[in-house]
């Protein structure tokens, strides 16, 4: 086989094992086209689901007010702060705060679970502006391809530079779908993580009540 047919050969089996229904697949939520995560896309998280404690009041604002209130919120919903430390935290807290321990505690849950929540769904909003970019730059690299397997067709004359220019952007374009394929398989994963952050808290909480 001629080295520029053997070239786009490979060339041809690089972009069906990232553009097959199976690859593709990993773009493609259950009922969201865009949504390009395995996991089910799951828009807003429930208090309901973590939290069997007293009533809490996720609009109230005066916890800002409160400067020992803020800065154990601060540690819940900096996902950086470990869930450990998060842990000790509550129970210091609730040693030093005396009798007002139990609603300063669910003031500052309900501050993180809305600046978590928060996070979550900003993480969700920019999974799905990747999601329509993938799809968009999928069906691209298709009609590129197309555009340069015709363009190669020895049968036409002076089409050389044409495919060469073509193969060139189909590859560059392939290289940028592949890497936020993988960026976004890892970022896939964040908002199942900060559910589990929001459910480490609220046990810890209760736990201190």
């Amino acid at each position: 086989m001629h080295p520029a047919a053997a070239a786009r050969a490979a060339l041809t089996i690089a972009i069906m094992a990232l553009l097959t229904p199976q690859a593709a697949a990993e773009y493609k939520g259950k009922t969201d086209p865009d949504w390009p995560c395995q996991q089910i896309k799951t828009p807003t998280f429930s208090l309901a689901s973590i939290w069997a404690g007293p009533q809490i009041d996720l609009d109230a604002q005066n916890w800002r007010n409160e400067g020992d209130v803020a800065d154990l919120e601060a540690k819940m919903a900096q996902r950086r702060v470990p869930i450990a430390d998060v842990e000790t935290a509550v129970t210091d807290f609730k040693a030093k705060a005396g009798p007002d321990a139990g609603p300063k505690l669910l003031r500052a849950f309900a501050a993180a679970f809305t600046d978590l929540t928060q996070q979550r769904s900003e993480i969700i909003d920019g999974l799905d502006r990747v999601g329509r970019k993938q799809k968009a730059l999928a069906d691209r690299i298709r009609e590129e391809n197309e555009a340069v397997q015709n363009a190669s067709d020895p049968n036409q004359v002076g089409q050389a530079a044409p495919a060469a220019k073509g193969q060139e952007q189909m590859l560059w374009d392939l290289r940028v779908f592949d890497d936020r394929r993988q960026t976004v398989t890892y970022v896939c994963e964040t908002p199942t993580l900060i559910e589990q952050r929001i459910g480490e808290i609220a046990r810890a909480v209760q736990k201190a009540l």
